[in-house]
């Protein structure tokens, strides 16, 4: 099903970025370029945090040990992990970091330290200007959710509905307070749950119809998948295991809206 296929592309994606920060970091690690470096700079004293990070990916946690684009590397995630706690007042942790490549720009992907670097994983990119980053897309996420799923609600005249909302783009610098100020303001992937015992089969997609009105109405851009689940099959759904829960046998109709800025 397709939600089993997006959760293995994230994990991908994660493997890949912490193998690529160990990658980045082993680049130019001749003795010849190592004492060049050494000798040119000052000495690098690490903190406890940039410790942890080395020793996470397999590296050393002594300075001297490592070569120059390692040691560039643990102070540009340490500087972008300090950018962003200070930006939001919150503690962060590292998930993977990309140096800057033909094919690539600079970033790290990082995670609420309170979080899940599986689910909440985002990324904090340089620039000329600073630094840039998607944490409101992780931020918004669970209220988003908690609108969408009040919507549909709306719509299907039932309680039996779940909505989890993956945010991949938004305008907002905090989490609102009004949920109406999420309208215009987010683009995201939705995965909408109806339990059938409440709906007729037969005008499911009369409901899936009115919620794309109300959808198009709020200005909620992106693409939803209404999915009509067997009897009570919707308890076993969380905002936990949603992504790779199989519902192969569970479903009796599946649909997809799109709605896009025209």
């Amino acid at each position: 099903m397709k939600i089993v296929k997006k959760i293995m592309i994230i994990g991908m994606v994660l493997i890949i970025g912490i193998g690529v920060c160990g990658c980045g970091m082993k680049k130019n690690n001749s003795n010849e370029s190592k004492n060049i470096t050494l000798k040119s700079k000052p000495e690098l004293v690490l903190n406890e945090r940039q410790k942890e990070i080395l020793e996470e990916v397999g590296l050393p946690t002594d300075a001297e040990k490592l070569d120059s684009s390692q040691q560039e590397a643990i102070i540009a995630i340490d500087e972008m992990l300090t950018a962003v706690e200070k930006k939001y007042n919150t503690s962060f942790s590292y998930a993977g970091y990309v140096a800057t490549g033909p094919l690539e720009h600079e970033h790290l992907i990082a995670y609420p330290s309170d979080g899940s670097p599986r689910r909440d994983s985002f990324e904090v990119r340089r620039t000329d200007n600073g630094y840039e980053d998607d944490y409101m897309n992780v931020a918004i996420r669970e209220n988003f959710s908690s609108y969408l799923t009040e919507l549909a609600r709306q719509v299907f005249k039932t309680e039996a509905v779940k909505a989890f909302a993956e945010v991949t783009r938004t305008t907002l610098v905090e989490v609102p307070s009004e949920e109406k100020m999420y309208n215009g303001a987010v683009g995201s992937k939705n995965y909408i749950y109806i339990d059938s015992e409440y709906i007729n089969q037969q005008d499911f997609q009369s409901y899936v119809d009115e919620l794309e009105k109300m959808l198009y109405q709020n200005e909620l851009y992106g693409i939803s998948e209404i999915i009509l689940l067997k009897n009570d099959e919707i308890e076993n759904l969380d905002e936990y295991n949603y992504s790779y829960y199989d519902i192969s046998d569970s479903y009796i109709e599946w649909k997809e809206i799109s709605v896009q800025r025209e």
